[in-house]
């Protein structure tokens, strides 16, 4: 069980990290692509990633204020590194910038929308072990997600036909 293993400030910490690899993603693509209605969706994306980041952030440091807890032990190393690990290889795999600028736009196309999809069910997950507000904004968040992954769907479709 997830709440065996995190707490609600961990939880926060790797969704501040799947947020700020799809920034990263999303802003680098947008400025590679030639399609302008490609390049207008990744600064969308883009954008909203920075927007849910900042969200994450804002929660974070409200329940680090009311909890009144010592959380230092997450700016050491390891466990940086460890948060950073289980969602390496997931969302938005670190490296994936370099990795995606070889492929084509259905490639990239179909990346994105795989991790939209990733995101969603990761935040579902995350959903049985938070309450109150952080339950309420991952609720919300995962409607956008919902809403990035139909806008790449349909666009991927609009190209293909």
């Amino acid at each position: 069980m997830l709440s065996d293993k995190f707490n609600v400030i961990e939880m926060l910490e790797m969704a501040k990290e799947i947020e700020d690899r799809g920034y990263r993603l999303y802003s680098t693509h947008a400025k590679e692509m030639d399609d302008p209605k490609l390049k207008k969706i990744f600064n969308k994306l883009a954008s909203d990633e920075k927007d849910h980041y900042n969200t994450f952030d804002k929660l974070e440091k409200e329940y680090k204020d009311k909890e009144q807890k010592d959380y230092s032990y997450l700016e050491r190393v390891e466990v940086n590194d460890y948060l950073q690990s289980l969602v390496q290889f997931e969302v938005f795999p670190k490296g994936e910038s370099q990795e995606l600028k070889g492929m084509g736009t259905l490639e990239v196309l179909d990346r994105a929308i795989q991790s939209e999809k990733d995101s969603i069910l990761l935040y579902r997950e995350l959903i049985p072990y938070n309450e109150d507000k952080t339950k309420e904004v991952l609720e919300r968040l995962i409607e956008e997600e919902k809403e990035h992954y139909v806008s790449l769907v349909n666009y991927r479709k609009e190209i293909v036909n």
